[in-house]
């Protein structure tokens, strides 16, 4: 995906990386599940955005820090498996 190396990303893209990688690590069939987004609460004064990929328990995590421009993905055992530095950040937030 060009997006990522040109520092841009999308929820469709972060969905996409999250679930080809559960399939890749755990297998089965292809998984379609919604991208759930807990944006910052502005009472709390944390600025990061938290994506899971739904599911009992979730599929795949990211959280997004904006200040940093730092996206993390984390595997469904909470383990990080891809880090990006997004310079333009996430186009649909």
């Amino acid at each position: 995906m060009d997006s990522k190396t040109s520092g841009l990303i999308t929820k469709k893209d972060i969905k996409e990386i999250l679930i080809k990688h559960y399939n890749k690590t755990h297998g089965g069939a292809l998984l379609d599940r919604e991208l759930v987004v807990l944006s910052p609460d502005k009472n709390s004064g944390s600025d990061c955005y938290f994506f899971s990929l739904a599911g009992t328990p979730p599929k795949g995590y990211g959280i997004f820090i904006p200040e940093k421009r730092v996206l993390c993905l984390y595997d469904a055992d909470g383990k990080r498996f891809k880090e990006y530095y997004l310079d333009k950040g996430i186009s649909d937030l």
